[in-house]
Parts: C-alpha cells; structure tokens; sequence
C-alpha cells in the first residue's frame, strides 16, 4: 500500500513538472523577446524551485529513501538472527524455535558426554548450558569445539551461585542447610538451572529443559522424533511447561552394558503412559517380590521443559519450573500451566553398569563411612532408598580390610548376585509378557540413531 501511495505522488510530482517545464518554455521565449533581466530571472527559477510541485516531488523521493534503508536494516536484522539460530540448531531446519538443555556433570568430556550431545543435536537442541561441578575442569576436544555448548566450571560459578536470590528462598533454605553428596547436587542443579534462565534469556531461546547425562528426551509422537515440532504444538497455547513422564533402562546382561545409550532398549514404562490396572497387577513382577522398594530405582515424578518467558520463570527443583513472584494485577496470570504429554518422554539410564555403580555410590559417600552401622551419615547422603540399599550392598559389602584372594572373590560374588538379582531382568519370557502387556516397554529409536552418528 505505500509503495502505491509512493508511485502515485510520484507519478503526481512529474506531470505537475512537466507542465511547469512547458510554461516555462514559453516564459523563456517570451523573456527573450522582451529582454528581460537577469536579476529577474534568478528569481524566477528560485520561485520555480520552491513551487508546491517540486516540494512534493522533493517530499516523496525522500520518503521513499527512509522506507528503502528501513527495508534494508530489518533484512539485515534478520539474516543475522536466522544465522545465528541456524548454527545453534544441528540440521539447520530450525522451525523457528530454539530449544536449550541445561545439565550439571562431574565430567564434560569422553564417549558418552559426546553421545549426549550429538543425540540432543539430532533431535532439535540447539543449546547446551554445561556446568561442570568439579574443579578440575574436566573438558576436551569435543566440548571445547562445539560452539553450542557452553561450559561453566565450578571455580567460576562459585562466587555468582552464592549470591543468588533463591538462597533465601523458603523452598531451597532447607536443602542448603542439609548435609550429603545429594542435598549439594540438589542445591547445585536448581542454582544452576537459575543461571541458565537468565542465559536461556539474553540467548533468545524458547524453551528449556534441565536433565542428567545419563538421561534423553524422547519426542516420541512427533515427526522425525524432532522436540521442535512438539513444541510448535505448543506454542501459541496457553502452556507454561511441558512434563515428560521418565521410563527407565533396564539391563539385560549379568553385569549390566557397557555402552548404555546404544546397548538398552528396555525400558520401565511409567505410571502415566501406562494402563493402570495392568500396571498394578504386574507391578510385583518388576519389583521382584517386594525386594525392591519401589517401581523405579531412581525418581518416578518426570521432568518439564519450560517456556522462557522474560523476567519469569524460576527453577522449582531439579524437575520443575515455576513462574516468578509478580504483582497482582487483571493482565498477569500467577498460576503457571503445566501439561503431561502423552507420548514425549525422558529416558533415564541409572544403575547401568555394575562397577560404574559402584564407583559413583563410593565417591558419593564420605569415606570413613565403613559400615552399615553408620545410618545416620547414610541416610544424609543418599536421598533416595534404593541408594542407600545398594551403597551398603554393592560398597560396603564388597569392600574388606584383608587382602586373602578367596574372601574379595567371595564378595565380589554377593555383590554381583545382588545386583543381577534386583536390577538385571535376563529372562527372556518374562521380559517379553511385561513388554506385551505395557509394563516395560521396547524403545530402539536412540540405540539406531546413536549408531548411525558413530559410523559418520
């Protein structure tokens, strides 16, 4: 409409020129003839100059340059932003969205760091917001390299984390003060969730999610298991958060896998995909006659990914976003809206691997924690049961004061009873009814993806 609104005055602006051209012409004869003056003439043309038609013509011709470089900037404005959302996204075929991850990790580096991130690349995030919780700065090549992984050691972290407002917080005063690996990891992933808001912020970013490095978002029920397309579903609703139920990996080898990312494809269904009646019915199957205490080894409650809105969302944990404490008033809505998908989900990988089970349970500990008599500094450090049971278990009772080859073997046996016994599900039979009858259930999606990206 203004281009129109431009080419009528212009076109306006010539006629009226070309009018006063001809009378001018004729002026001119007729100044030759009668002999007029210079001093008159220069006036004449001052006059012609400043005529109505020459003043729209002037008018019109400057207009159109402004709306030309105002065109101009905006293009410009805007290829900076879609390169700049092209390269934070793996295939390029961004949607429009950029979806962002923030973790907390003992090590940013090695194989299964790597599989982490190439996975969460191939499915839609764009941006990772790593902080490493030891002082070491555990990196290498491959975390340094990416452009879309930001990395956040603890000694840099440390003096910005202690002055944060949820400090003072009635939810996380209580966490702080508590003692144990778990409690600190607890506080450190919801301080760090809090920075990474702020970042997600200033980064443009749409969504975001806080999960392990043992765990992946599975967008199931979407196209090409892109997370970008569930969220378009999204995001003209009114929708805060989005909750993806967790399934477990399950393995199936004495021992537990190697390489849990590619070798599990079983998984424990959750309580919200699955069939309630049926899901009660098997449930002691899967918790081997009331030996294991629950359903879940580890947590059963899920994990959201949050919309970004500016100013706020705040963390609510290690599983949940919340909104930020706002005025009242008729245009602001307190209560933040939260939905289950129906399909989505996060895959958590926990107990795995025998002696990799171990090791975190013993470096998560105190050491002169010795035996099962010291509950009290057991129950601090571990928050869940099951870890409590195991670390006595596959620890503690593995662990000796003499060196006699025959007794650490004689342990090493009952540990690894143990955890073949209550974690390992090896029957073939028996995994199949409880994947026929939706208890477990069969995902191969991340196994074959993760594949295909190492033979690249």
């Amino acid at each position: 409409m203004t281009k129109l609104i431009h080419i009528s005055l212009l076109k306006l602006s010539f006629t009226r020129m070309s009018l006063r051209r001809a009378a001018n012409n004729n002026n001119n004869n007729n100044n030759i003839f009668n002999n007029i003056s210079p001093k008159r003439e220069r006036r004449r043309k001052v006059r012609d100059f400043l005529s109505p038609s020459m003043m729209l013509f002037s008018f019109s011709f400057l207009l159109s340059l402004f709306f030309f470089f105002l065109w101009c900037g905006l293009s410009k404005n805007t290829r900076g932003e879609s390169t700049r959302s092209t390269t934070l996204r793996a295939d390029g075929n961004h949607h429009g969205l950029l979806g962002a991850v923030v973790t907390t990790t003992k090590n940013a580096s090695g194989r299964r760091f790597e599989q982490w991130v190439r996975y969460h690349e191939q499915v839609g995030i764009g941006l990772f917001y790593v902080f490493v919780d030891d002082r070491t700065k555990k990196y290498d090549a491959f975390s340094q390299k990416k452009e879309n992984v930001k990395l956040f050691s603890e000694s840099e972290m440390e003096s910005i984390r202690s002055k944060l407002l949820c400090n003072k917080e009635q939810w996380l005063v209580p966490w702080i003060r508590k003692r144990g690996c778990n409690a600190e990891l607890f506080v450190k992933q919801s301080q760090n969730v809090e920075m990474a808001i702020e970042m997600a912020t200033e980064d443009n970013v749409d969504w975001i999610a806080h999960i392990d490095t043992d765990e992946l978002l599975f967008p199931a029920g979407v196209a090409n298991l892109d997370i970008r397309e569930l969220l378009r579903e999204y995001q003209p609703r009114d929708i805060d958060g989005i909750v993806l139920p967790n399934y477990e990996a399950v393995p199936e080898t004495k021992g537990g896998v190697q390489d849990p990312f590619v070798d599990a494809t079983l998984f424990k269904r959750n309580y919200a995909h699955a069939d309630k009646k049926t899901w009660k019915k098997l449930g002691g199957v899967v918790v081997r006659n009331k030996s294991l205490l629950n359903f879940f080894l580890a947590y059963a409650n899920g994990k959201s990914i949050a919309r970004v809105a500016r100013n706020r969302l705040r963390s609510n944990g290690a599983h949940r976003f919340k909104f930020r404490p706002i005025s009242k008033s008729p245009s602001s809505r307190q209560h933040f809206n939260e939905v289950t998908h129906s399909e989505a989900k996060i895959l958590h990988y926990p107990y795995m691997n025998l002696d990799e089970s171990i090791e975190r349970l013993r470096n998560c500990c105190p050491r002169d924690v010795t035996s099962s008599l010291d509950a009290e500094k057991i129950n601090q450090t571990f928050l869940l049961d099951f870890d409590r049971q195991a670390f006595v278990a596959l620890v503690l009772n593995g662990e000796g004061d003499d060196d006699e080859s025959e007794r650490l073997e004689g342990r090493r046996r009952k540990v690894e009873a143990w955890y073949n016994e209550r974690i390992v599900f090896e029957d073939v039979n028996e995994t199949a009814m409880l994947v026929h009858s939706g208890v477990f259930d069969r995902i191969y999606a991340p196994s074959l993806l993760l594949k295909k990206l190492s033979q690249k």
